[in-house]
């Protein structure tokens, strides 16, 4: 026998336990060495990997904070990455960028960038040692809808742009306020904080001097191009539908293209997308993400010269249910006869009809189709002036009748354009009949109205509650509804009759949006269906 079989079992060394039985016993490991010029980064957080995922998972997302390079867009994690455009010069100021959603890899380094991810010691849970992100975390994070103190992605800007409280976003980067980042393709000069009205005429002017040459039908028609281009860059502002611009030719389309071209030359040809009609039926709310990815802030639309005023009006309800209005401007060129009334009601109306009509009396003698060089930069700040002086001036009322649907987009680029010394865009001399019919005002009344009594009935009213709360309270109360039941319900409030009506009425307008909000149904009760209010659009790209 050996001497260590001759021990005495006191004697003896208790074997060290270990999961493995041909395991030896590790000695104790000392905390991981600092790598120097790289400790701050590495040893900002420590997260421990234990059995509440959930946990884990907020611990990464607070990590994932501090990550300059992360947004939350549309219900997703995404970033902004640089991409190429065919034609454009490599050595420009600034890259184009594109808001792309974060691949799962490039989240896990960013996870492991953030925090030291720590796990314990099966054999002293007390310790812990460093590993890797777990695979499983980083799904988990990736798959969440809402990623609490992380950076909500509104939108990509390549060009200064109107805020909603009618201040000018230009300082370069990500902008808390409205959650637009401005990433901008050129040297834009600043625009004044309280630019003066005299400033704004002046900027109207050096607008319609791009323009002096083409041959519009109306004043109005000359100040609907200035409100055209003004809307490219309050977008943001008006939050809302923006109205389809119509350019309307007679001339088989000369001075359309022309004005598109303009436009085209002092937005840049990378924020202008051309895409065909039968294209936006199919999905629009996908063309809308891709715009605003690319941060492109003008839709052309192609092959609409033999469309009929019904399929104008299924054009625009499909914008306007995908909100495909929201962040960008949509226009048009189309050629009619000079004598046709049967224009469309969808939009801004912009009518070119030939040099017997009306031009500018200081315009030029400039050839058709002679290339614009003009000073697009100089021209992008003069809009930007002009919306920014009225703003500053505190949004004097300019008493213009009313647009029903489009009441935000007047106010900050209707009002604007007509405070600068031009003519109403929307109402002109000659195309008064294009005014909205009677049930597009009392829509909009009906959506304002069921809003006003969500505020008594948060969870949402049946037609019959509805018409019982208008009798319960005062004449005065609730008064956009007492007008839009006029036209789509009227009768004695107690009238099972009213209130099938407006039943059918609310059925028939679901969905529809006025200033940003809708109708939807709730759900089904007793007293019938429910209905109420909501935003149609939130912070981040939401919907």
């Amino acid at each position: 026998m050996t001497s260590a079989s001759k021990r005495s079992p006191a004697t003896r060394k208790k074997p060290v336990m270990s999961s493995s039985p041909h395991a030896h016993p590790r000695p104790r490991r000392p905390p991981p060495a600092i790598v120097p010029g790289a400790t701050e980064r590495t040893i900002a957080r420590e997260i421990i990997v234990t059995f509440d995922e959930e946990a884990v998972a907020n611990e990464g997302i607070a990590a994932l904070a501090t990550c300059p390079e992360v947004f939350t867009h549309a219900g997703h994690l995404v970033s902004l990455v640089p991409c190429s455009i065919p034609g454009t010069a490599l050595d420009r100021s600034s890259p184009v960028l594109r808001i792309e959603r974060l691949p799962l890899p490039r989240l896990r380094e960013l996870l492991s960038r953030s925090a030291r991810w720590l796990v314990p010691r099966s054999e002293e849970p007390g310790d812990h040692i460093v590993s890797q992100v777990p695979q499983r975390i980083v799904a988990g994070i990736a798959a969440r809808r809402e990623w609490p103190g992380l950076r909500p992605l509104a939108g990509l800007v390549v060009t200064p742009v109107l805020r909603p409280d009618g201040t000018v976003l230009q300082t370069p980067g990500y902008d808390p306020t409205t959650g637009l980042y401005l990433a901008p393709n050129a040297d834009y000069p600043s625009v004044a904080t309280r630019p003066t009205r005299a400033q704004a005429q002046a900027a109207a002017e050096l607008l319609l001097g791009v323009v002096d040459h083409v041959p519009f039908a109306t004043p109005g028609d000359r100040a609907a191009w200035v409100a055209m281009v003004a809307s490219i860059f309050a977008r943001f502002a008006v939050g809302a539908a923006s109205p389809l611009c119509i350019i309307d030719d007679t001339r088989a389309a000369r001075w359309a293209d022309e004005l598109v071209d303009r436009v085209v030359a002092i937005v840049g040809a990378d924020q202008v997308a051309s895409i065909h009609a039968e294209d936006v039926g199919a999905a629009p709310r996908r063309l809308l993400d891709t715009l605003l990815a690319k941060g492109e802030s003008l839709a052309v639309l192609n092959g609409l010269s033999s469309h009929t005023p019904s399929d104008w009006r299924r054009l625009r309800e499909a914008l306007h249910r995908a909100h495909a209005t929201h962040g960008v401007v949509w226009c048009a060129s189309i050629v009619r006869a000079p004598r046709d009334q049967d224009r469309p009601r969808a939009g801004l109306s912009i009518r070119c009809e030939g040099t017997d009509l009306f031009i500018h009396q200081d315009a030029p003698s400039r050839p058709l189709g002679e290339p614009f060089e003009g000073p697009s930069v100089r021209l992008v700040a003069a809009a930007l002036t002009l919306l920014r002086a009225y703003q500053a001036a505190g949004s004097p009322d300019v008493h213009l009748p009313r647009w029903p649907g489009f009441e935000r987009w007047s106010r900050f680029v209707r009002s604007a354009v007509v405070w600068s010394g031009c003519d109403d865009p929307v109402v002109t001399e000659v195309a008064a009949q294009d005014q909205p019919p009677a049930t597009d005002a009392a829509s909009a009344d009906l959506v304002r109205g069921w809003a006003e009594l969500a505020v008594d009935l948060p969870g949402g009213c049946s037609a019959r509650q509805a018409l019982d709360a208008l009798k319960r309270e005062p004449p005065t109360k609730y008064p956009h509804l007492r007008v839009a039941l006029k036209v789509f319900a009227p009768g004695p409030l107690d009238d099972r009759s009213t209130a099938d009506r407006l039943g059918r009425c609310l059925t028939r307008l679901r969905d529809v949006e006025h200033e940003g909000y809708a109708l939807v149904f709730v759900t089904s009760g007793n007293q019938g269906n429910r209905w109420t209010v909501r935003p149609t659009t939130a912070r981040g790209g939401e919907r």
